[in-house]
């Protein structure tokens, strides 16, 4: 008796096909994983190199927020949204006082919202992230425009 229950202890072995699903499981989720943050990381890539894209965003996001509580349709926000990103890149790209403008407005958004992200403890915290936030903007909008412009 003894000897059985040693024998099915040592030699019962488990099927192994649940852990062949599992490991594809885990690897599917890997794989979709990894490409997920590979696409956020090109999409901002992206941004970071087209500075006038970013900007123009940024403006029609901020229409969007001011106007959603009106709720108006759909298609008007879609409307809305692409003539004022493609107004925003023709005066950015034809007139200087516009690239400034905008560049301005992006490093207020963004010192705005770099706090929100990265969190603060004390008035100080805050008062420094904005800064940096709006430095980095501020150096990022002159190196991207020089870019642009060599193009």
């Amino acid at each position: 008796m003894y000897d059985d229950y040693e024998e099915s202890f040592y030699y019962d072995k488990p099927s192994s096909a649940g852990s062949d699903v599992s490991g594809e499981a885990v690897g599917l989720g890997l794989g979709l994983g990894a490409g997920l943050v590979a696409t956020i990381l090109s999409g901002l890539l992206f941004l970071i190199a087209r500075f006038d894209i970013l900007c123009s965003s940024l403006l029609a996001l901020l229409i969007y927020l001011l106007t959603y509580k009106y709720e108006w349709n759909t298609p008007i926000y879609i409307i809305g949204a692409i003539v004022i990103f493609a107004v925003s890149m023709l005066l950015q790209h034809f007139l200087k006082g516009f690239r400034i403008i905008y560049g301005i407005f992006a490093c207020v958004v963004t010192s705005l919202l770099g706090p929100a992200f990265i969190g603060y403890d004390s008035n100080v915290k805050m008062y420094l992230t904005m800064a940096v936030c709006f430095g980095v903007t501020a150096l990022w909008g002159i190196i991207s425009w020089r870019c642009i412009i060599k193009k």
